[in-house]
């Protein structure tokens, strides 16, 4: 997986990969996107994580959050606990 942005400052992921890495497939994973169901956060690090870039992406059912180094490259990630659903609600 790679960190690379098109001409409007959005992520270019493969939904393959980033749907096993949250538990599903990238048909459902679509689906949920299409309705909203999916929220993507991309944050650049400052002081000694500079040219870092920590990416968060949530659904109901699952988080992941991979950190990336300047050259796009993921260099450590995680599954998010359950406990923490999407906008902060339990649904």
């Amino acid at each position: 997986m790679r960190l690379k942005f098109d001409l409007h400052d959005k992520w270019i992921v493969d939904p393959h990969e980033l749907a096993a890495k949250l538990g599903t497939d990238a048909t459902e994973l679509r689906r949920l996107d299409e309705l909203g169901l999916v929220v993507c956060r991309v944050v650049s690090g400052i002081g000694a994580d500079e040219g870092k870039s920590r990416v968060t992406v949530r659904t109901e059912q699952a988080g992941w959050e991979g950190v990336f180094d300047l050259t796009g490259a993921l260099i450590d990630e995680s599954r998010l606990p359950d406990t923490t659903r999407l906008n902060g609600f339990t649904h």
